[in-house]
């Protein structure tokens, strides 16, 4: 688990820092909400507390981690291998063994830009749209099983007729 909240839990700690923002819109900067994305930010992100103390440096916390765990949950690795000769030197590039032949390998991770502070509202809204696109499918269908089933609330008379 990369964030300690969802969607839902986040967006009345983002809604928290935009009124904030819009009170003090100098403060954007101060607050790193666009950058410098710096050793001193990554810091910050350290700090795993989970009680809400009710101010903006918590809800804004909450939220460049958030930022974050969206950045790592949507970032791609990619693999190359390629096969390598029996006595080729692997002085400067690594090289996988294997029981016939050996590889050599690269590794790069593509997409690392901080997902936009200002994504985070339709994020939420897609959410919201998945739940309920999910409560009307699934209920309904589970309303329909259940509709043909006795269910306990209701009453059942058994009717016994002579054969």
């Amino acid at each position: 688990m990369l964030d300690l909240l969802d969607i839902e839990g986040l967006y009345p700690l983002y809604s928290r820092v935009e009124r904030y923002l819009e009170e003090f819109p100098e403060e954007r900067k101060t607050l790193q909400i666009d950058g410098p994305y710096d050793e001193a930010f990554y810091q910050k992100l350290l700090d795993l507390s989970t009680e809400d103390d009710g101010t903006v440096a918590f809800a804004l916390t909450k939220v460049q981690q958030y930022r974050v765990a969206m950045t790592a949950k949507d970032c791609s690795i990619m693999i190359a291998l390629s096969p390598c000769l029996q006595d080729a030197s692997s002085d400067q590039t690594p090289v996988v063994p294997s029981s016939r032949s050996r590889f050599a390998f690269s590794v790069s991770v593509l997409d690392l830009d901080l997902k936009p502070y200002e994504s985070i509202p339709h994020q939420y809204k897609l959410d919201g749209k998945i739940v309920n696109y999910y409560s009307k499918t699934v209920c309904a269908k589970d309303n329909a099983v259940m509709s043909t089933r006795f269910k306990e609330s209701e009453d059942c008379t058994l009717v016994l007729h002579k054969v």
